[in-house]
């Protein structure tokens, strides 16, 4: 019976991977409409904190550099459309070897302009997740283990309790006021930085396939962007506000941090890692952590006249719950479409 009251953190695991930063990833250049000299290009191209706006309105095209600049700023003023595939190998002391998670994330990101000063970036991850739990175990909440032994209806699940479901996620929204202009450093990097609420809903297909709960917290995003680095951090907190009566109260710490190395060269390869953290507070003693990093690379592909960022990276979970069953590894593929601000 214990590996049947392992499906609650399972729910927690699939309502917080997608929430963080995922690649950082933002928006494009487009065909000009009319060509400015190229002293001129060359100066807007260089500025990165410009808005691709007025690149165009000069008649000149963004460069890729200018691109996956753009595409480093976690808050940068641009339109993304991320496709985040996670395949996630689990185990725990009852999970009867390995077992394997598929998710399927859609992040649409958008900026807002909030008068002369301020930006509001938004975010709507989407999640379809084929889970190894069986869907009917959602229906044991609240009955006794006596109960889930006699009960005709319920000995499917004792006997295979890890018959895969498949379905939508928890939907998760999260909006972040960030400053248009950066603080700027003598060296040539510059900090960037948002703060605003997240919220969870329990919208999930399945009762085993989200949280149960209605959920609200804070979020802040701050990041360094160098010449060479892109370092930063993007944690959310969510506590429970509401929801059924019988699932477990929320209070969940999702934490994605991001380093990574500017590759020179016109493919403008980036190096590093973009895992994220998950803290389960309502878990008990050495259940509440699971803190994985990772190795991963990728670079720009121009499709006609639209760019697209590909990354893959490999995750390991060196910290994660001893007696449930929690991610292990976890190999990570995006696909996002660079999107330019000015066609909306």
């Amino acid at each position: 019976m214990r590996r049947l009251s392992q499906y609650s953190s399972v729910a927690m695991l699939l309502a917080s991977t997608t929430a963080g930063a995922a690649d950082n990833l933002p928006a494009l250049g487009a065909v000009p409409s009319g060509k400015a000299d190229n002293a001129t290009c060359q100066q807007l191209q260089q500025n990165f904190d410009i808005d691709l706006k007025e690149v165009v309105k000069a008649g000149c095209e963004p460069s890729t550099a200018q691109i996956a600049k753009l595409m480093d700023n976690p808050v940068g003023n641009l339109v993304m459309l991320t496709n985040q595939f996670d395949y996630t190998a689990l185990k725990g002391p009852n999970s009867n070897g390995t077992r394997y998670l598929g998710k399927y994330s859609f992040m649409p990101t958008f900026p807002v302009s909030i008068g002369e000063d301020w930006n509001l970036i938004s975010r709507i991850p989407i999640t379809y997740i084929s889970a190894p739990v069986n869907r009917d175990a959602g229906e044991l909440i609240g009955h006794s283990a006596g109960e889930i032994l006699s009960n005709p209806d319920f000995p499917g699940v004792v006997q295979d309790p890890f018959d895969r479901t498949s379905g939508f996620g928890d939907l998760t929204y999260v909006g972040v006021f960030s400053p248009k202009q950066p603080v700027h450093f003598a060296g040539g990097g510059k900090l960037v930085w948002g703060v605003g609420p997240t919220v969870m809903f329990p919208t999930a297909e399945e009762d085993v396939l989200g949280t149960g709960k209605y959920s609200m917290g804070p979020a802040f995003v701050a990041a360094y962007l160098g010449e060479d680095w892109t370092l930063g951090v993007f944690p959310q907190h969510w506590w429970s506000v509401g929801g059924d009566s019988e699932r477990k109260d929320v209070s969940l710490t999702n934490i994605q941090y991001f380093i990574q190395k500017v590759i020179p060269g016109p493919e403008q390869w980036r190096v590093g890692m973009t895992p994220n953290v998950t803290v389960n507070w309502e878990a008990k003693s050495g259940n509440k952590v699971t803190f994985p990093i990772g190795i991963g690379a990728g670079r720009i592909f121009n499709f006609g006249k639209l760019p697209v960022r590909i990354s893959g990276e490999l995750q390991y979970s060196v910290i994660h719950p001893d007696d449930q069953i929690s991610s292990r590894w976890n190999f990570r593929l995006n696909l996002t479409p660079v999107i330019p601000t000015f066609m909306f």
